[in-house]
């Protein structure tokens, strides 16, 4: 079984770096001949967190890995539910910025923000509104008034799709 292993540092937002981080050899280390790789239970992660992360510098023991086999393929494992959120995240941008360039095209040369607000120019009620981007200076309403901040959510939702 292959010995040598590639340890790819993780950021907290769960992406990884794309060059490996530690390059290693369980061959290299004195424990290597007590280890039974052809086990089914042998785990190469969990050696290098417990056995060969301590003998580093400090600094990588904060860190979080992905380790993974050289002889298998590198690709990261990308975390899905991130990358749906990303999407559903601009599709609503879009959606509501497509709103706003019809309804309030006055305030396109305005640098903006589209947000679910709660306010006095709202009666106090949830509605998606446009307002100035640094005073937060409400220009005005997307959507209708909703009472709930999830009524509010689900209308785009459910207009999106």
């Amino acid at each position: 079984m292959e010995t040598k292993y590639n340890a790819y540092r993780v950021y907290s937002t769960g992406r990884r770096v794309k060059n490996p981080t530690i390059v290693f050899d369980l061959k290299d280390y004195e424990f290597f001949d007590g280890l039974d790789t052809n086990s089914d239970d042998f785990d190469g992660e969990k050696i290098f967190l417990d056995k060969i992360v301590p003998t580093l510098d400090n600094k990588f023991s904060r860190y979080r890995f992905e380790v993974i086999r050289k002889d298998l393929s590198q690709e990261p494992k990308i975390d899905k539910s991130i990358e749906e959120e990303k999407k559903k995240q601009k599709q609503k941008t879009l959606f509501l910025g497509n709103i706003a360039a019809r309804k309030l095209s006055n305030f396109a040369s305005e640098r903006s923000t589209i947000s679910l607000d709660y306010r006095p120019e709202t009666e106090w009620k949830w509605q998606w509104c446009l307002s100035q981007a640094c005073t937060n200076k409400f220009f005005g309403h997307l959507s209708s008034s909703f009472d709930t901040r999830t009524e509010a959510e689900e209308w785009l939702e459910n207009s999106i799709n």
